[in-house]
């Protein structure tokens, strides 16, 4: 059997890092990436069950990423990640296309939900 892997994109590193060892606890391979070029390679070359995307990167916006994501893979299955309250009062995930949203910071309660399901 495949070991289910998430792939976490936020240009915030130590948060992606420490959301990744909170989700390998479990037994989840986590890749990370701070790039929209870096998590459009790790996606095609690993295909992981679930990405956690942040709102807001450096030079893109996550959005922008996950429209990229669905061209390559039309299911992917993205959460995304935001400190944005606004955004997310003025948008469901079903019109963003994601899973859901998670606010930050973010509660490790939530993350292992969302991977215990995968």
């Amino acid at each position: 059997m495949k070991q289910k892997t998430v792939l976490i994109v936020d240009d915030e590193q130590e948060m992606a890092e420490s959301l990744g060892r909170v989700i390998e606890r479990r037994g989840i391979k986590a890749l990370t990436a701070s790039t929209k070029e870096e998590a459009l390679k790790l996606y095609q070359e690993n295909k992981p069950d679930c990405v956690f995307l942040d709102l807001h990167l450096s030079e893109s916006k996550g959005t922008e990423v996950l429209k990229k994501l669905k061209e390559i893979d039309p299911k992917v299955k993205a959460y995304l990640l935001t400190g944005d309250l606004v955004f997310t009062e003025r948008n469901t995930p079903e019109s963003i296309g994601v899973e859901g949203f998670l606010l930050k910071p973010i509660e490790v309660e939530d993350v292992f939900k969302i991977v215990e399901e995968l």
